[in-house]
């Protein structure tokens, strides 16, 4: 799939659920909004979407099939796809395909199950929709593997941010992740890691969450840059709950600032990997 009107395509990843990908997502991308860049989320956690909630929007129109669909306006001037946006009838959200071991496998086309097709074909139509120029489409996905290599075959991603948080099951998960995603050619732009500790106000020290990973390890050993890691800040599930962003809610938060920096962060890594992209010779004529 072509997008000639978009700058980059990133993908919101991690290994395992539960570590704030979401918010962190729509967090970045307000945080490139503010810096004055054009930035479309598109809700791809076709098991479990939950970005319009965060970004404060109600239910979307539908579109028919064959129609193309017209973003929602988000905070900051967001643009955002989502699946509810789809009708009734078209590709399926989730599936228990081939979910029992002993039934016979299912039957696939050109090699893929239905799943599968029903899946790209629902990537397809949100991603294009009439977004315009963009410098930034962020895509949110389910947690692990599954969708991502999915997306991988529909367009051509300039690369993924992985999101971990402090646990050895977690950064385990994420190093084999990793490995898997680099064998397939997806570039890995950095490394967040979230919920690092909580800030103590009493003791002005940072309080760890959870039992302290190699996360260090994890980004040496995988040859992947980081973007930043977070503490822990309820304030941020707060925020998601109500459907409001915390960057814009809490502008001089030193969490607001943390945004900002993985925010460049990630520019940076972008402008790298368009710096060393191959040039494509024109044809002759």
């Amino acid at each position: 799939m072509k997008l000639p009107e978009v700058r980059a395509v990133v993908a919101m990843a991690s290994a395992r659920g539960g570590v704030g990908k979401s918010a962190i997502g729509v967090n970045i991308a307000a945080a490139l909004a503010i810096a004055g860049r054009k930035v479309a989320i598109i809700d791809a956690d076709l098991n479990s979407p939950g970005l319009l909630g965060m970004l404060g929007l109600k239910p979307l129109r539908r579109f028919m099939p064959g129609e193309e669909i017209d973003p929602a306006s988000g905070p900051l001037g967001l643009r955002v796809a989502a699946s509810s946006q789809l009708a009734d009838g078209e590709p399926v959200a989730f599936s228990f395909v081939e979910s029992d071991e002993t039934a016979p496998p299912a039957p696939t086309l050109n090699g893929a199950r239905p799943l599968e097709i029903d899946y790209g074909a629902t990537l397809r139509r949100l991603m294009g929709a009439r977004f315009g120029p963009l410098d930034l489409m962020l895509i949110d996905l389910a947690s692990g593997l599954s969708q991502l290599h999915c997306l991988a075959e529909v367009v051509e991603l300039t690369g993924i941010v992985m999101v971990t948080r402090p646990s050895e099951a977690c950064v385990r998960a994420t190093r084999d992740a990793l490995k898997i995603i680099t064998h397939d050619d997806v570039a890995v732009l950095g490394l967040v890691e979230n919920m690092l500790g909580f800030n103590c106000d009493s003791c002005h020290s940072v309080r760890p969450l959870f039992p302290q990973s190699d996360f260090q390890g994890l980004a040496q050993s995988s040859e992947a840059s980081i973007l930043g890691r977070l503490p822990f800040d309820p304030r941020l599930a707060d925020c998601a709950e109500r459907g409001a962003l915390f960057v814009r809610e809490y502008p001089d938060a030193p969490l607001t600032k943390q945004f900002a920096a993985i925010a460049a962060n990630l520019e940076q890594q972008i402008a790298r990997r368009a710096a060393s992209a191959p040039v494509t010779e024109a044809p002759p004529t």
